[in-house]
């Protein structure tokens, strides 16, 4: 969606290290979600909401 910088500027996220963690742990917190879809759709991006719920833990 542009990068870190541009996802946490459209955010409105103070700091950027905020998206960072998203991306480095691979994970959106759930209560983040509605907000990122909205920002893809402003975007123009085709983004799956389930691309941004993480899949089950496999068994070891």
């Amino acid at each position: 969606m542009g990068g870190i910088s541009k996802v946490a500027r459209e955010l409105r996220h103070k700091n950027v290290t905020t998206v960072q963690g998203w991306c480095d742990r691979d994970t959106l917190p759930p209560r983040r979600q509605r907000e990122v879809l909205d920002l893809a759709t402003r975007l123009g991006k085709d983004v799956d909401p389930l691309e941004l719920i993480p899949a089950p833990a496999e068994a070891e």
